[in-house]
């Protein structure tokens, strides 16, 4: 395909601009492990395209002078998130990235993959122990955009927990010793949203501490 036939292509780009993340996976495989008691690893390695940038090579504002410069600061804008490890530039947006984080959800507490305002993943605890995993949506008729675009968001989302796990729309489901494995296969855009609600154990040799608002 030649490059002003790529362009057009793009030229339904501005729909994606209203999407509450700008960045678009593709490639990827992630994983979270997630312990009854809220203990987490969450790992993601694959590609993040920044869907604005699209837009601006469709409208010319990319050119040879400035092109390197806005790759940078999609670049600096990634690596703002110190759990982002690696993002290195494959060109047109595209950046390969590795990101690691680790740590146990508060009483109350919410986690994101990446940055709160550049969402694609969140766990949120809450005062009834219950644990919520959900990947960020698409509107069904920005999944048929991208879908129509040629634009890829393919990859594999796995949960691994031994937690209890009250809800569910995983792909495959597989033992793993005492755990389960919950596997989500992204195919397209339009493929399910992957959700999960665990109830979490309490810790009786770590109790989690008081909110902020309730500590003496």
């Amino acid at each position: 395909m030649v490059i002003g036939e790529w362009l057009k292509r793009f030229g339904v780009l501005a729909a994606l601009l209203v999407l509450s993340s700008c960045y678009i996976p593709d490639k990827f495989k992630s994983e979270l492990r997630l312990s009854r008691y809220g203990d987490y690893s969450l790992t993601f390695k694959g590609d993040l395209m920044w869907a604005p940038i699209l837009d601006a090579y469709r409208k010319g504002r990319v050119t040879p002078e400035n092109e390197a410069e806005k790759i940078e600061n999609i670049h600096r804008d990634l690596v703002r998130d110190i759990a982002v490890r690696t993002a290195v530039s494959k060109g047109k947006g595209r950046f390969a990235v590795e990101y690691e984080r680790t740590g146990r959800l508060g009483q109350v507490q919410l986690v994101s993959l990446l940055r709160r305002d550049a969402r694609l993943l969140a766990m949120r605890s809450s005062e009834n122990n219950a644990i919520v995993i959900h990947a960020n949506s698409l509107k069904p008729s920005d999944a048929q955009t991208l879908a129509e675009m040629g634009l890829g968001m393919e990859g594999e989302f796995r949960i691994t927990t031994d937690g209890n796990v009250v809800e569910h729309n995983a792909t495959e489901v597989r033992p793993f010793g005492t755990a389960r494995v919950y596997i989500w296969k992204i195919e397209n855009a339009l493929s399910p949203t992957p959700h999960l609600v665990m109830i979490r154990d309490n810790d009786p040799n770590r109790p989690l501490p008081p909110r902020a608002s309730e500590a003496p």
